[in-house]
């Protein structure tokens, strides 16, 4: 289990690749593809620590860009 600080850490990375795939999804579509790929990359490490809190909405993608194992942990179809 990773401690607080680091939890915080990647909380705090999360929410900048949202706020950096919300200016890039539209004018450069594969800059934000790319951005998702990290997210989920990262978000599905957390996961796989043994993390199982959920996200405040700010670190939130859409629904069909969050990596499943993100989704099945809040009980999400």
């Amino acid at each position: 289990m990773l401690k607080d600080d680091d939890i915080q850490h990647i909380r705090t990375v999360l929410v900048h690749l949202v706020g950096r795939w919300a200016r890039e999804k539209d004018d450069n579509p594969e800059i934000a593809k790319e951005i998702v790929g990290h997210y989920n990359g990262l978000l599905r490490y957390l996961i796989n620590t043994g993390w199982d809190d959920g996200l405040p909405l700010e670190a939130e993608l859409p629904d069909e860009l969050m990596p499943q194992e993100y989704l099945e942990l809040l009980g999400s179809p």
